[in-house]
């Protein structure tokens, strides 16, 4: 039973920590995606009307409770890998796993979301996988649950260091299929924190660790929240092009043609015409078979268009020259501190000749009125809001584009200056 409540408290610790950096890493799309989920689970009148309040409240405030539960995540996995506080950490634990589960099952169930955004952009999980994975980590919970006294005042054993050992080379892997090792570097790190101390500050190193790693997360997650996400898994990550990723690749399918024989009556399934069928078969139907499943596009809904409805969005993605476009999603909830910058910065690329417009899913006439009201030198084009929230997670936010690819993305707080602009992009051969 000890061997298996240390696999059981490892693999929760890992996939914890895991999923809590990868969210950590942008937590405004984290909050974006429990906005789906209140706001779908107000609709559900017929079944929790009464609860309509708790999720419109909800809804409101889900910028905070998402920082909130990605930092937990993290410090509950750290806690219970250095049996900090094990009974504490154990209750909320479950609680936690309660929550999630019944969210993914009532997720799933009424088909409110598509993706559950367990591990953020990074690995997408739909509603059902998220709520499986859900049951199999309550079923260790509930063993650490049950066992957390035997947890508390065991020892740290053989079993630690290789159960450590494989839990980094975990992270490792999954750090590698991500292209981005942070995971595994604060994994690691944390063990070694935590057997270091050990040696000198027995009684302390869980506690240590813990209150350390808590201070490392509170960091990450404000700094990626302040800027933009560390590691951008999005389809509008710089180094993408938008015009290859609308492009998909179609299913091969194979044709088959049924016909009746005129002198028995009998049909026949054929892969092609007979040569002058006519004269022996008459066509009754047809059907196709998919041999190889095809590709669905990357991005399928981007598009810029002017007020008037004139659709724009091969001019900007064919366009041999760099672009910038300003993105506010929605300029009522718009930063104002950054708007003389912005019109200083635009107003300089506009004297060299460089294109520089707004992008919003505002409606054209508060467009107009929010440009007059800030004085700005350009004006605004419109795109669906849920585009603009995944381009960028910043609003407003700054992104350069050329021949349809991204070359650059800033948050708000992080506005170039003109010489960096030139001399790390615009003046380049």
């Amino acid at each position: 039973m000890k061997l298996i409540t240390d696999i059981a408290r490892y693999f929760v610790g890992i996939l914890f920590i895991f999923s809590g950096i990868v969210k950590a890493n942008d937590p405004l799309g984290f909050s974006y995606k429990l906005e789906e989920y209140f706001e779908e689970f107000a609709k559900l009148g017929e079944y929790i009307g009464f609860l309509e309040p708790f999720f419109h409240f909800c809804y409101q405030y889900a910028l905070p409770q998402a920082i909130f539960i990605v930092i937990l995540e993290v410090v509950l996995g750290v806690a219970i890998l250095v049996r900090f506080k094990t009974r504490l950490t154990a209750f909320l634990l479950l609680l936690l796993i309660a929550f999630f589960t019944v969210l993914t099952f009532a997720s799933a169930y009424f088909e409110i979301v598509k993706t559950c955004g367990c591990f953020g952009d990074a690995i997408p999980l739909t509603a059902w996988e998220s709520f499986y994975k859900d049951v199999v980590l309550s079923v260790f919970i509930l063993i650490i649950f049950i066992r957390q006294k035997q947890i508390s005042i065991s020892e740290t054993d053989k079993n630690d260091f290789v159960l450590a050992a494989i839990g980094s080379l975990a992270m490792l892997k999954l750090s590698y299929d991500l292209e981005w090792f942070f995971p595994f570097w604060f994994t690691v790190s944390t063990f070694t924190v935590f057997f270091l101390v050990r040696l000198v500050e027995h009684r302390k190193a869980p506690w240590i660790t813990t209150v350390l790693a808590t201070m490392a997360m509170v960091f990450f997650t404000f700094y990626t929240y302040s800027y933009l996400p560390v590691k951008d898994f999005r389809a509008y990550a710089t180094g993408k092009s938008i015009s290859e990723q609308m492009e998909g690749v179609p299913d091969k399918l194979k044709y088959y043609y049924i016909l009746r024989d005129k002198a028995t009556g009998k049909e026949q399934e054929f892969e092609k015409f007979p040569e002058k069928y006519e004269e022996k078969y008459e066509y009754v139907d047809s059907r196709t078979e998919v041999i190889e499943k095809g590709i669905e596009p990357k991005i399928m809904d981007f598009s810029i268009s002017a007020a008037d409805g004139e659709d724009l969005t091969e001019d900007f993605l064919q366009s041999e020259n760099f672009t910038f476009l300003l993105i506010a999603y929605d300029l009522n909830l718009a930063t104002l501190q950054p708007q003389e910058r912005i019109n200083a910065l635009a107003k300089s690329l506009q004297e060299k000749g460089y294109r520089f417009v707004g992008l919003t899913s505002s409606a054209p006439r508060d467009a107009v009125a929010f440009a007059q009201a800030n004085s700005n030198p350009f004006s605004y084009l419109f795109c669906d809001q849920i585009v603009l929230k995944t381009i960028i997670r910043s609003n407003p936010g700054l992104l350069l584009l050329k021949d349809g690819k991204v070359y650059g993305k800033w948050h708000y707080n992080d506005l170039p200056e003109l010489q960096v602009l030139e001399m790390e992009y615009l003046n380049k051969p």
